[in-house]
């Protein structure tokens, strides 16, 4: 919401007084820094909370990697129908999913927490011999956040790579790079959290109460909707959402009663 409340700041108030090419710059740049920074920050980590935090740092970087690229050839009417619009609409259809699958993931690490107690990686293992829907759960955000197919976050990275690559093929790079160390980062969460043999200390370990297990399984059923049907979430939500943002004089005129 945040996110949104910042494009609509920037195409609104100042969509008429600033040079947007110089504006969609500054906010790609601030995107390859937070996908860059966020995920190489990621790697490392040993806390699985501090490791997801970091990656919502970098995610924030694709919505404002295509929000930039729109933001830059708002100008160039050929331009911005041929790819800016997409790029713009493929950067709202990340806020939401990154919505959907870092909320699932946030989830996990609490339901990790609430039964061993801590949140390092490095005393965890073979938990999912103990919490086998966590562990589900876990993968499905893992996948999404990462952009595999067929998951909402590959789709919503899919139309960001495609239109950025238009404007410039050396952002769309740096994007799919960063995607695939997102990929090895959650492999390598996943892997010390979950697999491996039972440790005996968590020998008495049970499944997340039922109560985390429903929110979980909320989150990974709209995960899972939005994958099968990424299309209709692009033309009932994000599309529309992306033309009220160019659309400045509608956007005022609708929040004002219709303008007189």
């Amino acid at each position: 919401a945040s996110m949104y409340a910042l494009f609509r700041t920037c195409f609104t108030l100042y969509g008429t007084t600033l040079d947007m090419v110089t504006v969609g710059w500054i906010v790609i740049i601030f995107g390859l820094l937070s996908m860059f920074i966020g995920v190489t920050m990621a790697i490392p980590q040993t806390d699985i909370k501090r490791l997801m935090s970091y990656h919502a740092i970098s995610q924030s970087g694709y919505m404002l990697l295509g929000v930039g690229v729109g933001l830059a050839v708002l100008n160039r009417p050929e331009a911005l129908n041929t790819y800016g619009i997409a790029a713009m609409s493929g950067g709202i259809f990340h806020i939401l999913n990154h919505a959907m699958y870092k909320g699932l993931l946030f989830l996990t690490a609490g339901a990790l927490f609430y039964r061993v107690g801590h949140r390092d990686l490095n005393r965890m293992g073979g938990l999912a011999h103990k919490m086998r829907w966590t562990t589900i759960f876990y993968m499905i955000g893992a996948l999404s956040i990462s952009g595999i197919p067929p998951s909402n976050g590959f789709a919503s990275k899919l139309l960001i790579y495609q239109s950025v690559y238009h404007f410039n093929p050396i952002l769309a790079i740096v994007a799919m790079i960063t995607s695939i160390l997102t990929l090895a980062s959650f492999t390598k969460a996943f892997y010390s959290a979950f697999m491996g043999a039972e440790i005996p200390e968590y020998q008495e370990v049970k499944e997340a109460p039922k109560s985390m297990i429903a929110g979980m399984a909320i989150l990974a059923a709209v995960i899972i909707f939005f994958s099968l049907f990424p299309g209709l979430i692009v033309d009932w939500l994000a599309h529309p959402a992306a033309d009220a943002l160019i659309n400045q004089g509608a956007y005022i005129s609708g929040i004002m009663g219709g303008g007189g």
